[in-house]
């Protein structure tokens, strides 16, 4: 289940992840790589997304970012968006959505979440609520 966002919470979100992972899909099969992205005037920026990325990503430019949680149980940060590269090589992701999303068999955290899977809005995912 999707779940809208105000994207102006995402620096926030990015925050309390340590590791992202950028997916990317095109030629024979879909490729996943570390990155380190920056939020900069509400883009992505990650400096050194490797080789495939950038070679990828000009003809299939829908990728998604996972942050997985600090802790066991805690929410998995999800962005999809639209990858271009800069004139150093860099990837620059406009992001179209965001969720914090966890497996459905931990316990939701709000009654106010309607997502089977207990997914929650940026602006909803402060601790303690």
């Amino acid at each position: 289940m999707s779940i809208p966002v105000d994207l102006a919470a995402l620096g926030e979100a990015l925050g309390r992840h340590d590791t992202a992972y950028l997916l990317v899909s095109g030629e024979a099969r879909p490729h996943v790589v570390q990155v380190s992205p920056e939020l900069v005037d509400g883009v992505l920026v990650a400096a050194q997304p490797g080789r495939t990325a950038r070679r990828v990503v000009v003809d299939h430019p829908s990728v998604s970012l996972l942050l997985p949680p600090r802790e066991a149980g805690g929410y998995s940060l999800i962005i999809d968006g639209e990858g271009s590269l800069d004139a150093e090589g860099g990837l620059q992701v406009a992001p179209s959505t965001a969720v914090l999303h966890r497996a459905g068999a931990h316990e939701p955290q709000s009654a106010a979440s309607d997502c089977g899977n207990d997914c929650r809005p940026l602006e909803d995912a402060t601790p303690g609520s």
